[in-house]
C-alpha cells in the first residue's frame, strides 16, 4: 500500500533537488549594494524543504505505533494544492503584496478563525517582507502587471 508519509515527502525532495539546480542558473542582482543576491532566498527554501522532508520520513519510520490507514489523497490536499495554485496564479496578475495580503485573509477566513491577533500577524507578515525584501535586500518582488 502506497504510504503518503514517505510518497508525499519524497516527491518534495525530488522537486526541491531539481529547483536547487535550476536556482544555481539565477542572475546576479542589477544593484550593486545587494547584501545577498537572487540565489540566497530560493536556496535557503529548498534546503529547508529537503531537511524537513528527511525529518518527516525518519519521524514515519521510527514512529512506533501504526496508525490506521489514510487515503493517498484528501479533500484538505487537494485543497492546499488550489490554494498554492490560486496563490501563484494571482502573484503573476496582481504581484506579491496584494496577493498575499489576499490569500493570507481568504485562508483564515476559510477555516473561521476567530481571533484578530492571527489576522494582524498575518498581515504585518506580509507587510514585513515587502519591505525587507525591497528596502533591505534590494530584491524586488512580483508586482502587478498594471504597475
Amino acid at each position: 500500500m502506497l504510504n503518503r508519509n514517505i510518497i508525499f515527502p519524497s516527491i518534495i525532495i525530488f522537486l526541491s533537488a531539481i529547483a536547487f539546480a535550476v536556482i544555481t542558473q539565477f542572475d546576479k542582482p542589477m544593484f550593486q549594494d545587494a547584501s545577498v543576491d537572487a540565489k540566497f532566498f530560493p536556496m535557503v527554501i529548498v534546503i529547508a524543504q529537503i531537511v524537513l522532508c528527511i525529518i518527516l520520513i525518519l519521524q514515519h519510520i521510527y514512529k512506533k505505533s501504526k496508525p490506521e490507514e489514510q487515503p493517498l489523497i484528501t479533500k484538505m490536499s487537494v485543497f492546499g494544492i488550489l490554494y498554492i495554485l490560486g496563490y501563484a496564479v494571482l502573484i503573476s496578475i496582481i504581484g506579491y503584496l496584494y496577493a498575499s495580503l489576499i490569500t493570507f485573509l481568504f485562508y483564515l477566513v476559510y477555516f473561521k478563525v476567530k481571533k484578530p491577533l492571527y489576522y494582524i500577524v498575518a498581515l504585518t507578515f506580509v507587510l514585513v517582507v515587502y519591505y525587507l525584501f525591497g528596502e533591505v535586500f534590494y530584491i524586488t518582488l512580483p508586482e502587478a502587471f498594471w504597475a
